[in-house]
Protein backbone atom coordinates (compact mmCIF):
# COMPACT_ATOMS: atom_id res chain seq x y z
CA UNK A 1 0.00 0.00 0.00
CA UNK A 2 1.32 3.40 -0.74
CA UNK A 3 0.97 5.92 1.53
CA UNK A 4 -1.00 8.67 -0.64
CA UNK A 5 -4.53 9.79 0.53
CA UNK A 6 -7.08 7.98 -2.03
CA UNK A 7 -9.57 10.06 -3.57
CA UNK A 8 -13.29 10.20 -2.60
CA UNK A 9 -14.13 11.04 -6.04
CA UNK A 10 -11.60 9.09 -8.15
CA UNK A 11 -14.50 6.76 -10.34
CA UNK A 12 -12.67 6.36 -13.50
CA UNK A 13 -11.89 3.00 -13.12
CA UNK A 14 -14.73 1.60 -11.11
CA UNK A 15 -14.97 -1.31 -13.81
CA UNK A 16 -11.97 -2.54 -12.85
CA UNK A 17 -12.24 -2.29 -8.58
CA UNK A 18 -15.17 -4.55 -7.62
CA UNK A 19 -15.36 -2.50 -3.93
CA UNK A 20 -16.57 -0.04 -6.52
CA UNK A 21 -19.56 -1.32 -7.53
CA UNK A 22 -23.05 -1.12 -5.52
CA UNK A 23 -23.46 -4.02 -3.62
CA UNK A 24 -19.54 -4.17 -2.21
CA UNK A 25 -20.16 -0.37 -1.30
CA UNK A 26 -23.27 -1.33 0.64
CA UNK A 27 -21.69 -4.37 2.49
CA UNK A 28 -19.01 -1.67 3.55
CA UNK A 29 -20.96 0.31 5.40
CA UNK A 30 -22.10 -2.98 7.05
CA UNK A 31 -18.84 -3.45 8.69
CA UNK A 32 -18.44 -1.40 12.23
CA UNK A 33 -17.56 2.24 12.71
CA UNK A 34 -17.67 2.59 8.72
CA UNK A 35 -20.08 5.26 7.38
CA UNK A 36 -20.38 6.64 4.08
CA UNK A 37 -17.30 8.24 3.56
CA UNK A 38 -14.97 5.97 5.04
CA UNK A 39 -16.75 3.72 2.70
CA UNK A 40 -15.43 5.73 -0.50
CA UNK A 41 -11.90 5.44 1.17
CA UNK A 42 -11.98 2.13 0.98
CA UNK A 43 -13.66 1.26 -1.90
CA UNK A 44 -10.74 3.86 -3.18
CA UNK A 45 -7.82 1.69 -1.47
CA UNK A 46 -8.43 -1.49 -2.42
CA UNK A 47 -9.44 -3.64 -5.41
CA UNK A 48 -12.03 -6.00 -3.91
CA UNK A 49 -13.27 -7.45 -0.72
CA UNK A 50 -10.73 -10.45 -0.70
CA UNK A 51 -7.87 -7.76 -1.08
CA UNK A 52 -9.44 -5.77 2.09
CA UNK A 53 -10.26 -9.19 4.16
CA UNK A 54 -6.10 -10.09 3.27
CA UNK A 55 -4.90 -6.44 4.57
CA UNK A 56 -3.00 -6.10 7.59
CA UNK A 57 -5.67 -4.14 10.60
CA UNK A 58 -2.41 -1.25 9.81
CA UNK A 59 -3.08 -0.80 6.27
CA UNK A 60 -7.01 -0.71 6.46
CA UNK A 61 -6.24 1.86 9.29
CA UNK A 62 -4.57 3.97 6.94
CA UNK A 63 -7.16 4.02 4.31
CA UNK A 64 -10.06 4.16 6.44
CA UNK A 65 -9.22 6.22 9.26
CA UNK A 66 -10.67 3.57 11.35
CA UNK A 67 -9.74 0.50 13.57
CA UNK A 68 -10.81 -2.55 11.18
CA UNK A 69 -9.45 -5.88 12.99
CA UNK A 70 -11.51 -8.10 10.91
CA UNK A 71 -13.59 -8.38 8.04
CA UNK A 72 -15.75 -11.11 7.38
CA UNK A 73 -17.26 -13.12 4.46
CA UNK A 74 -19.06 -10.04 2.43
CA UNK A 75 -22.42 -9.76 3.30
CA UNK A 76 -24.47 -10.09 -0.04
CA UNK A 77 -27.24 -7.18 -0.32
CA UNK A 78 -31.04 -9.03 -0.91
CA UNK A 79 -32.37 -6.87 -4.02
CA UNK A 80 -35.95 -8.03 -4.81
CA UNK A 81 -37.74 -7.69 -7.95
CA UNK A 82 -38.52 -3.89 -8.57
CA UNK A 83 -35.81 -2.31 -6.44
CA UNK A 84 -32.52 -1.29 -7.19
CA UNK A 85 -29.18 -0.63 -5.54
CA UNK A 86 -27.41 2.05 -6.95
CA UNK A 87 -23.82 2.68 -6.17
CA UNK A 88 -22.02 5.91 -5.27
CA UNK A 89 -20.06 5.02 -8.77
CA UNK A 90 -22.84 3.68 -11.23
CA UNK A 91 -24.16 5.53 -14.18
CA UNK A 92 -27.13 6.45 -12.80
CA UNK A 93 -26.73 8.00 -9.33
CA UNK A 94 -27.59 11.61 -9.20
CA UNK A 95 -24.92 13.80 -9.69
CA UNK A 96 -26.21 16.12 -7.68
CA UNK A 97 -25.91 13.74 -4.54
CA UNK A 98 -22.13 13.50 -5.52
CA UNK A 99 -21.47 16.94 -4.27
CA UNK A 100 -23.04 17.03 -0.95
CA UNK A 101 -20.79 16.24 2.41
CA UNK A 102 -22.00 12.73 3.38
CA UNK A 103 -23.34 11.20 0.26
CA UNK A 104 -25.02 7.98 0.64
CA UNK A 105 -22.70 5.26 -1.07
CA UNK A 106 -25.71 3.29 -1.72
CA UNK A 107 -29.26 4.01 -2.51
CA UNK A 108 -31.96 1.76 -2.35
CA UNK A 109 -34.80 2.70 -5.41
CA UNK A 110 -37.77 1.90 -6.33
CA UNK A 111 -39.41 3.54 -9.68
CA UNK A 112 -36.92 5.75 -11.59
CA UNK A 113 -34.49 8.18 -10.54
CA UNK A 114 -34.48 10.15 -13.34
CA UNK A 115 -31.06 12.28 -13.08
CA UNK A 116 -31.82 14.47 -16.08
CA UNK A 117 -35.00 16.34 -14.35
CA UNK A 118 -34.75 18.54 -12.36
CA UNK A 119 -36.03 19.31 -8.76
CA UNK A 120 -36.89 21.20 -5.96
CA UNK A 121 -37.94 20.31 -2.44
CA UNK A 122 -40.84 21.17 -1.17
CA UNK A 123 -40.71 20.54 2.84
CA UNK A 124 -42.75 21.74 6.33
CA UNK A 125 -43.74 20.47 9.26
CA UNK A 126 -46.66 17.77 9.54
CA UNK A 127 -49.29 19.36 11.92
CA UNK A 128 -50.02 22.55 8.96
CA UNK A 129 -51.75 25.58 8.66
CA UNK A 130 -54.54 25.49 5.92
CA UNK A 131 -52.82 28.20 4.40
CA UNK A 132 -49.48 25.80 4.13
CA UNK A 133 -51.16 22.91 3.15
CA UNK A 134 -52.37 24.91 0.42
CA UNK A 135 -49.49 27.00 -0.54
CA UNK A 136 -47.13 23.76 -0.95
CA UNK A 137 -50.20 22.51 -3.14
CA UNK A 138 -49.75 25.64 -5.25
CA UNK A 139 -46.23 25.24 -5.95
CA UNK A 140 -45.88 21.44 -6.49
CA UNK A 141 -48.45 22.23 -8.84
CA UNK A 142 -46.29 25.13 -10.70
CA UNK A 143 -43.40 22.94 -10.52
CA UNK A 144 -44.79 20.18 -12.11
CA UNK A 145 -46.66 22.27 -14.75
CA UNK A 146 -42.77 23.97 -15.35
CA UNK A 147 -41.14 20.42 -15.84
CA UNK A 148 -39.57 20.34 -12.14
CA UNK A 149 -40.00 17.41 -10.43
CA UNK A 150 -40.97 17.70 -6.68
CA UNK A 151 -38.90 15.87 -4.40
CA UNK A 152 -40.39 15.41 -0.73
CA UNK A 153 -40.45 12.85 2.46
CA UNK A 154 -44.07 11.02 2.06
CA UNK A 155 -45.03 12.57 6.13
CA UNK A 156 -47.76 14.25 6.97
CA UNK A 157 -48.89 17.96 6.20
CA UNK A 158 -46.73 19.63 3.95
CA UNK A 159 -44.92 16.82 2.62
CA UNK A 160 -48.32 14.72 0.87
CA UNK A 161 -50.08 17.77 0.59
CA UNK A 162 -46.96 18.50 -2.40
CA UNK A 163 -46.98 14.91 -3.80
CA UNK A 164 -50.64 14.68 -4.01
CA UNK A 165 -50.31 18.14 -6.09
CA UNK A 166 -47.73 16.83 -8.36
CA UNK A 167 -49.32 13.61 -8.75
CA UNK A 168 -52.73 15.36 -9.93
CA UNK A 169 -51.25 17.95 -11.97
CA UNK A 170 -49.54 15.02 -13.80
CA UNK A 171 -45.89 16.33 -12.46
CA UNK A 172 -43.31 13.91 -10.90
CA UNK A 173 -42.24 13.49 -7.34
CA UNK A 174 -39.75 11.67 -5.45
CA UNK A 175 -40.17 10.68 -1.52
CA UNK A 176 -37.26 10.12 0.34
CA UNK A 177 -37.93 7.76 3.14
CA UNK A 178 -36.23 7.20 6.45
CA UNK A 179 -37.39 3.93 6.27
CA UNK A 180 -36.79 1.37 3.87
CA UNK A 181 -38.50 2.03 0.31
CA UNK A 182 -40.46 -1.85 0.49
CA UNK A 183 -42.37 -0.62 3.56
CA UNK A 184 -42.84 3.05 3.10
CA UNK A 185 -43.81 5.26 5.75
CA UNK A 186 -46.47 6.50 7.59
CA UNK A 187 -48.70 3.30 6.35
CA UNK A 188 -51.55 6.02 5.49
CA UNK A 189 -49.64 6.88 2.79
CA UNK A 190 -49.23 3.67 0.95
CA UNK A 191 -51.84 4.43 -1.76
CA UNK A 192 -49.62 7.83 -2.15
CA UNK A 193 -46.60 5.89 -2.39
CA UNK A 194 -47.75 3.65 -5.19
CA UNK A 195 -48.87 6.18 -7.32
CA UNK A 196 -45.77 7.79 -7.31
CA UNK A 197 -44.41 4.52 -8.92
CA UNK A 198 -47.29 4.40 -11.30
CA UNK A 199 -46.89 7.61 -12.23
CA UNK A 200 -43.16 7.39 -13.15
CA UNK A 201 -41.68 8.78 -9.88
CA UNK A 202 -39.37 6.99 -6.93
CA UNK A 203 -39.08 6.04 -3.44
CA UNK A 204 -35.24 6.54 -2.29
CA UNK A 205 -33.68 5.59 0.74
CA UNK A 206 -30.50 5.18 2.35
CA UNK A 207 -31.41 2.59 5.27
CA UNK A 208 -31.84 -1.48 4.56
CA UNK A 209 -35.13 -2.92 3.23
CA UNK A 210 -37.58 -3.75 6.28
CA UNK A 211 -35.96 -1.02 8.28
CA UNK A 212 -38.39 1.25 10.10
CA UNK A 213 -37.80 5.07 10.72
CA UNK A 214 -36.14 6.40 13.90
CA UNK A 215 -34.92 9.85 14.57
CA UNK A 216 -31.18 9.40 13.34
CA UNK A 217 -32.86 8.31 10.06
CA UNK A 218 -35.14 10.74 9.75
CA UNK A 219 -32.48 13.84 10.15
CA UNK A 220 -30.32 11.52 7.51
CA UNK A 221 -32.79 11.73 4.71
CA UNK A 222 -33.09 15.23 5.33
CA UNK A 223 -29.68 16.28 3.62
CA UNK A 224 -30.67 13.53 0.65
CA UNK A 225 -33.90 15.91 -0.19
CA UNK A 226 -31.92 19.02 -0.08
CA UNK A 227 -29.20 17.51 -2.21
CA UNK A 228 -31.06 16.49 -4.74
CA UNK A 229 -32.72 19.44 -5.36
CA UNK A 230 -32.00 22.94 -7.06
CA UNK A 231 -33.49 24.85 -3.87
CA UNK A 232 -35.50 23.79 -1.33
CA UNK A 233 -39.03 25.51 -0.30
CA UNK A 234 -39.76 25.41 3.64
CA UNK A 235 -43.38 26.17 3.49
CA UNK A 236 -44.17 26.69 6.99
CA UNK A 237 -42.61 25.39 9.94
CA UNK A 238 -41.75 25.57 13.79
CA UNK A 239 -38.59 26.53 15.24
CA UNK A 240 -38.39 23.21 16.62
CA UNK A 241 -39.16 21.19 13.43
CA UNK A 242 -37.07 18.85 12.16
CA UNK A 243 -37.34 21.00 8.92
CA UNK A 244 -35.04 23.47 10.22
CA UNK A 245 -32.44 20.44 9.52
CA UNK A 246 -33.51 20.14 6.20
CA UNK A 247 -32.83 24.04 6.11
CA UNK A 248 -29.75 24.24 7.46
CA UNK A 249 -28.51 21.19 4.71
CA UNK A 250 -29.80 23.11 2.19
CA UNK A 251 -27.68 25.52 3.01
CA UNK A 252 -24.17 23.63 3.79
CA UNK A 253 -24.56 21.45 0.37
CA UNK A 254 -24.47 25.51 -1.29
CA UNK A 255 -28.40 24.91 -2.26
CA UNK A 256 -30.91 27.83 -2.72
CA UNK A 257 -33.34 28.48 0.23
CA UNK A 258 -36.25 29.83 0.01
CA UNK A 259 -39.29 30.80 2.12
CA UNK A 260 -42.71 31.70 0.56
CA UNK A 261 -43.95 34.14 3.25
CA UNK A 262 -46.56 37.04 2.32
CA UNK A 263 -46.93 39.25 4.80
CA UNK A 264 -50.04 38.38 6.30
CA UNK A 265 -48.70 35.08 7.68
CA UNK A 266 -45.58 36.38 9.19
CA UNK A 267 -46.56 36.48 12.27
CA UNK A 268 -48.07 32.67 12.56
CA UNK A 269 -46.35 31.33 15.58
CA UNK A 270 -46.70 27.64 13.08
CA UNK A 271 -44.18 29.76 10.89
CA UNK A 272 -41.81 30.67 13.71
CA UNK A 273 -38.68 28.60 12.04
CA UNK A 274 -39.98 29.79 8.83
CA UNK A 275 -39.31 33.24 9.66
CA UNK A 276 -36.00 32.55 11.34
CA UNK A 277 -35.04 31.09 8.21
CA UNK A 278 -35.85 34.74 6.52
CA UNK A 279 -34.68 36.99 9.50
CA UNK A 280 -32.25 34.89 10.99
CA UNK A 281 -30.87 32.87 8.24
CA UNK A 282 -28.61 29.67 8.52
CA UNK A 283 -24.90 30.24 9.02
CA UNK A 284 -25.22 33.84 8.29
CA UNK A 285 -27.37 32.83 5.43
CA UNK A 286 -30.99 34.00 5.10
CA UNK A 287 -33.29 32.54 3.00
CA UNK A 288 -35.00 34.23 0.04
CA UNK A 289 -38.32 34.78 0.63
CA UNK A 290 -41.00 34.51 -2.48
CA UNK A 291 -43.47 37.09 -2.11
CA UNK A 292 -44.87 35.90 -4.96
CA UNK A 293 -46.59 33.88 -7.87
CA UNK A 294 -43.47 35.58 -9.94
CA UNK A 295 -41.01 35.19 -7.58
CA UNK A 296 -41.83 31.40 -7.34
CA UNK A 297 -41.83 30.59 -11.39
CA UNK A 298 -38.26 33.06 -11.79
CA UNK A 299 -36.94 30.23 -9.08
CA UNK A 300 -38.59 27.09 -11.09
CA UNK A 301 -37.26 28.66 -14.64
CA UNK A 302 -34.15 28.48 -12.87
CA UNK A 303 -33.78 24.80 -11.82
CA UNK A 304 -35.37 23.82 -15.40
CA UNK A 305 -32.60 26.12 -16.95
Amino acid sequence: MTSEQPSLFDGDESSANELKAAAELWALTQLPGIGNARALRLSSGFASWDELVDASPAARRQVAGAEIDYVPAMPVPRVPEGVQLCGYFDDDYPDALRAIKNPPVALWVRGEIARSTPSVAVVGAREASDWAIQMAGSIAADASELGVAVVSGLAFGIDIAAHRSALTSGGRTIAVLGSGVDVPTPREHLADAERILETGGALISEVPLGSAPNPRTLVARNRIQSGLSFATIVVECGLKSGTMQTAKFAVEQGRRLCVPSPEAHDESEMNAGSRSLLDIGVGNVAAERLRSREDLHELLRSAAS
